[in-house]
């Protein structure tokens, strides 16, 4: 994005308040748009490049599976891995084709149809699972523009005034992305504060033209669990079109809203890795560097700062970026280069965009359900 082309939007994690009043906890999320846009927040889940041990245990536990990541137990919660096996009920993981986090999971694995749109690695096939397929092009979307951030605060819809009544809230982590069993457990941007977003929230590709996510939206008191098809027009809301967003064209996005803050009516703040901190961070805490990029753009728009905008330069300084930082984080790594990957490192690009029914993997994965 040109200079000229820079637009702001304040936005929140938390406050020092009471956690149960929703009126009064602000949530993580939110971004205003400088240069490569604003920070959406989020977190990976388990994924793991290949080879890695990845997993969140469930009762059935964790074992390394052929070709790459985890593989869980029989019933739990378990690992999703790049090029990995999942587990054969409950697991969160799923196969994937050439990469990618998920695919044809357990009974119902994070991911969905192997496919090449993944981020490293082949894998073997879990059992069960019904393929993904490509949602029908949108005919009567609303017009709007996508941001990122990850500023690893607990989300918004994290609090059960907020996610609603009989809903479980978003599962929010500890510092070294533990789930936490208490959904009233201190936003980490508080002092004091031990609560984190959940790596297990980061993007991942489906396939080569789908991915699922979580963002943060301004869609009314009412908006926590719900799910918008985000259709990638080739343009962009900045003045001018970049690479990034024309490379976008044809590609679709479901992401379910799980934070709030102050973005626009029309705008998804992505939750994306190393997209940008915004305007609060527990991510210097949680990751233990300062090295977070811009606070507003995060890695792509320093890439962008240091290579004079050259998109190409640009997105490799991205990529870099995501290797080394999270180097000994397989799982905020896999969500870090889906953003240069299979997104490819678009400023600020525009959509079309509707509510639709959420998609099983994603809220088994973030466990909020309308």
């Amino acid at each position: 994005m040109g200079l000229t082309g820079m637009v702001g939007a304040l936005f929140s994690c938390s406050s020092a308040v009471p956690p149960d009043d929703p009126s009064l906890q602000p949530a993580a999320a939110g971004s205003p748009v400088l240069g490569s846009g604003g920070g959406g927040f989020a977190g990976a889940a388990v994924p793991a490049t290949a080879g890695a041990a990845a997993g969140l245990a469930g009762s059935g536990g964790s074992s390394p599976a052929s070709g790459g990541a985890s593989t869980v137990g029989s019933a739990g919660q378990g690992g999703v891995g790049s090029g990995a096996a999942a587990g054969s009920s409950g697991g969160k993981g799923g196969t994937t084709g050439t990469g990618g986090k998920g695919n044809s999971a357990g009974t119902g694995g994070k991911g969905n149809t192997a496919g090449s749109g993944g981020m490293s690695g082949g894998g073997q096939a879990g059992s069960g699972g019904a393929p993904v397929v490509q949602p029908p092009p949108l005919t009567d979307g609303t017009q709007g523009w996508a941001t990122r951030d990850w500023d690893c605060c607990k989300p918004a819809c994290g609090w059960q005034t907020n996610a609603g009544a009989g809903r479980t809230p978003v599962q929010s982590c500890s510092q070294d992305d533990q789930p936490l069993t208490d959904n009233k457990a201190k936003n980490a941007c508080e002092s004091g504060g031990v609560a984190y977003m959940c790596h297990a929230l980061e993007p991942w590709a489906v396939s080569d033209t789908l991915s699922y996510g979580y963002a943060a939206v301004n869609k009314g008191s009412d908006y926590c669990g719900r799910c918008y098809q985000l259709q990638f027009t080739g343009g962009s809301h900045n003045s001018s079109v970049d690479a990034g967003s024309k490379a976008l064209l044809g590609k679709t996005m479901i992401v379910q809203a799980i934070n709030n803050g102050g973005v626009g009516g029309d705008q998804f703040d992505l939750l994306v890795p190393g997209g940008g901190v915004g305007a609060l961070d527990a991510c210097s805490k949680q990751w233990g560097t300062t090295d977070l990029g811009e606070k507003y753009g995060g890695f792509f728009l320093k890439c962008q700062n240091d290579n004079k905008f050259d998109y190409e330069k640009s997105k490799a300084c991205a990529k870099a970026k995501c290797d080394s930082v999270f180097a000994d984080k397989p799982e905020l790594r896999t969500g870090c280069e889906w953003f240069t990957g299979w997104f490819g490192a678009p400023d600020n690009p525009a959509v079309l965009y509707k509510e639709v029914t959420c998609p099983d993997a994603i809220t088994k994965n973030s466990g909020l359900k309308r």
